[in-house]
Formats: structure tokens, C-alpha cells, sequence
């Protein structure tokens, strides 16, 4: 079951609201004239949220780089100038 709450309780009870998220762990959805306006969410909840968005912008740039051409190590170096060695 999803916790909501409307701006106007949370405005009112903002400490017992924050005491509740973080015995149950459970997001608290605000409403405002009956919309989502804000969800709160735990913070080590958050933190894994975070951590797993970048982990998929990294893998979705590691895709995107497999389809680039390839440049061979001897390839660089002259193109730079540098003596091989």
C-alpha cells in the first residue's frame, strides 16, 4: 500500500511524517489539490536509487562506445607524433 499524505498534513505534522518514513522505510507520497507533488523517500533508499541510475548511464555509454571504431595503439602514437617504443 502506498503512503500519501497532502501538503497541508505534512505541513502541519513534518516531524511525525519523517519519524514514520524512517521506522517504515516506505515512501510517503505528497499530494497537492489531489496531485503527486513530492515523493519522500528513505535516504539509504535514495542513495541506492542514485547509485543504480549512474550504474546504468555507465553501461549505456559502455554500449554506445562498443559501436566506435576502433583505433590501434600504433594508430594513436603516430597520429600524435610520439616515437614508439
Amino acid at each position: 500500500m502506498i503512503n500519501t499524505i497532502s501538503i497541508t498534513d505534512l505541513k502541519q505534522n513534518t516531524s511525525g511524517v519523517v519519524k514514520k518514513l524512517k521506522k517504515e522505510g516506505k515512501s510517503v507520497v505528497v499530494l497537492q489539490r489531489s496531485k503527486i507533488a513530492a515523493i519522500l523517500v528513505d535516504p539509504n533508499y535514495f542513495s541506492i536509487l542514485e547509485e543504480s541510475l549512474e550504474d546504468l548511464v555507465d553501461l549505456k555509454a559502455i554500449e554506445e562506445r562498443k559501436k566506435e571504431k576502433r583505433v590501434s595503439l600504433k594508430e594513436v602514437v603516430r597520429n600524435l607524433g610520439l616515437n614508439e617504443n
